[in-house]
């Protein structure tokens, strides 16, 4: 099922502003998009639109443009959310993906003003409404009989005021918002205190807003609110964009924003979508935190932690579900540093990052604590996994005076054969005062029947010879940690070398770091942290496995909803970042280390 896209292109049109007339590209028309939007369910097709307005599109109504495909659509919706709407069509090519070429291959097809140009084929009394003002034509309209539909800002939910002509989703949400924090609007005036709502827009909408309910809905009526409730589902029900994707970890549910609290008026399709949607229907919850004050004992603190995202691509990371349970558990447990394995695309960490640094899901937007400023790296493909290239990263806060200074893939090989199936990351960081070399690392799987486990402990063995080729490359750096998927608990005997090097594990063997939703307390522990033995001296001793929070009911969990963003917990450690306790040499980048195997 898909949405009708409110305007086409025909064969040949003629634009009354400036008399351009452009023929329509082969291949090219306006139709039903591969993905949908609710919002756009109830609306009436409007063949005369011309112009698209990019200050108010959807990324589905953006894809609609030549040569403008999901990914660049993203990226425009979210530039224009960072300048707070462009100024004029010009800018759009500063947006990555667009550019000067692809601008003018569309430059006649958008606008930047909430003001359409007339088509050729509407009626006279239209084309001369044009010229005047909102309530000119307003008084225009009433009097041929045909009044403009009045919205309550009081009442309406993001779907409905984006019915109104002149009102996006990023405005209507912000209508909601102010309405749910302030209380019912007292007067109409009272949205020119709305963000992004000023003196000029609220004068070009307000003939179609109203503060009171239309007179004569019946409580049955279409027009009249109606409450909703699905089983548990409470009637305080998010908004969503709906895309389908093929994908059954892809993009399923975008959640916009929150819907009235009391009341939801919906069309007879959007109720249908909800019954099936049910769980989908609510906002996560996230465990009652306090916000991290990076401090131990009256000193500065930084956390690293690791975490395997289980396939990560960037489908996966734009499920609202999974960023939400990311983002958040960064943002609660205070992390400074983190480790990324499994990730699918080279692209797909960035989401992470913009979602941090610029949220729109409503549980990262209302984060009270500590937001920081985060950057990422992700390596080229480091080996293969399963059925797609396996990608690593490095996810920073750099408020937290994190600092990376050079980042590599470490290639070696043994007997002619790859050292590691997937190539360890390795990251140089600067960890307020402490210097540091961090290394992730995903390990061999042992196989349904074990039959990988060889290659496994050889893969242990290597990462001994690792430490040994940071050490020639680094002389004087002894702050070398370990990070990533061992697929090994670390009580096993192939443990015993890097033990002996003076390297510790901050997991104990019998803490579980995995999860699933049949059995939440976990079963194995793979995931650590290993620490040179210096290293030990400035770590706080805090640290361990984060397993609240981790489920989402906008997640897949195969035929039912409210899974878990991986099969893997996140593993964190804690260390002071006061003093720096050797003075190795850091000046030759990571990506001249020659690794060397315990045969050479």
């Amino acid at each position: 099922m898909g949405a009708v896209n409110s305007c086409w292109t025909p064969h040949r049109r003629e634009f009354s502003e400036n008399h351009v007339s452009t023929p329509k590209e082969k291949g090219h028309r306006r139709n039903l998009s591969a993905a949908f939007n609710l919002s756009l369910m109830a609306q009436d097709m409007d063949a005369s639109c011309n112009l698209l307005n990019i200050n108010t599109a959807t990324e589905e109504e953006l894809m609609t443009l030549p040569g403008i495909n999901r990914h660049t659509a993203q990226n425009i919706v979210e530039y224009r959310r960072r300048i707070l709407g462009f100024k004029k069509v010009e800018d759009l090519a500063l947006v990555s993906g667009v550019g000067a070429t692809k601008l003018s291959q569309i430059r006649d097809e958008i606008t930047v003003s909430s003001k359409k140009s007339s088509s050729s084929r509407g009626s006279s009394v239209e084309n001369s409404n044009l010229d005047l003002s909102p309530s000119e034509r307003e008084v225009r309209r009433t009097a041929a009989g045909n009044p403009p539909k009045l919205v309550n800002v009081n009442t309406a939910n993001v779907f409905q005021l984006m019915k109104v002509k002149g009102i996006g989703q990023a405005i209507a949400e912000n209508i909601v918002s102010y309405r749910d924090k302030k209380g019912p609007f007292k007067s109409l005036d009272d949205l020119d205190k709305v963000k992004r709502i000023g003196p000029a827009l609220l004068g070009s909408v307000r003939y179609q807003l109203t503060l009171t309910e239309p007179t004569g809905a019946s409580p049955n009526s279409p027009e009249a609110p109606s409450p909703y409730a699905n089983g548990d589902v409470s009637n305080n029900l998010p908004a969503f964009n709906v895309h389908g994707t093929g994908d059954a970890n892809a993009n399923c549910i975008h959640h916009t924003a929150e819907l009235n609290k009391d009341t939801l008026n919906l069309t007879a399709s959007q109720n249908d979508l909800f019954d099936i949607l049910g769980p989908l229907a609510r906002r996560p919850s996230r465990p009652d935190v306090k916000p991290y004050t990076f401090k131990h004992q009256s000193r500065r603190c930084l956390r690293l932690a690791s975490w395997n995202l289980q396939q990560c691509g960037v489908d996966k990371a734009s499920n609202p579900g999974v960023r939400d349970v990311i983002c958040m558990t960064i943002l609660e447990n205070g992390f400074s540093v983190v480790a990324f394995q499994e990730l699918a695309d080279k692209d797909a960490l960035q989401k992470i990052c913009d979602e941090l640094n610029y949220p729109v899901l409503p549980n990262v937007k209302r984060w009270s604590g500590h937001r920081g400023s985060w950057d990422c790296v992700t390596s080229e493909p480091a080996g293969r996994m399963f059925r797609s290239t396996e990608y690593n990263g490095f996810l920073y806060d750099k408020s937290q005076k994190v600092s990376l200074l050079s980042s590599a893939l470490l290639d070696g090989k043994d007997n002619g054969r790859r050292a590691f199936t997937r190539k360890p990351f390795v990251g140089v960081f600067k960890l307020g005062r402490v210097d540091c070399v961090l290394v992730s690392v995903h390990l061999k799987a042992t196989g349904l029947q074990n039959e990988d486990r060889d290659r496994l402990g050889q893969e242990v063995d290597r990462v001994s010879d690792v430490i040994h080729s940071l050490n020639i490359h680094f002389p004087g750096e002894h702050d070398v940690v370990i990070m990533g998927d061992f697929n090994l608990t670390p009580g096993a005997d192939d443990f015993v070398e890097l033990k002996e090097k003076g390297y510790k594990n901050c997991i104990p063997a019998d803490t579980y770091t995995n999860i699933s939703t049949s059995r939440p307390e976990g079963s194995k522990s793979y995931d650590n942290i290993w620490v040179a033995n210096q290293t030990k001296s400035v770590l706080t001793g805090e640290g361990g496995v984060i397993r609240d929070g981790l489920h989402s009911p906008w997640i897949p969990d195969g035929w039912k909803w409210g899974g878990v963003v991986s099969d893997h917990c996140p593993v964190w450690t804690e260390l002071y970042s006061s003093q720096d306790l050797d003075r190795g040499d850091l000046s030759a980048g990571a990506d001249k280390i020659t690794f060397f195997t315990g045969d050479d």
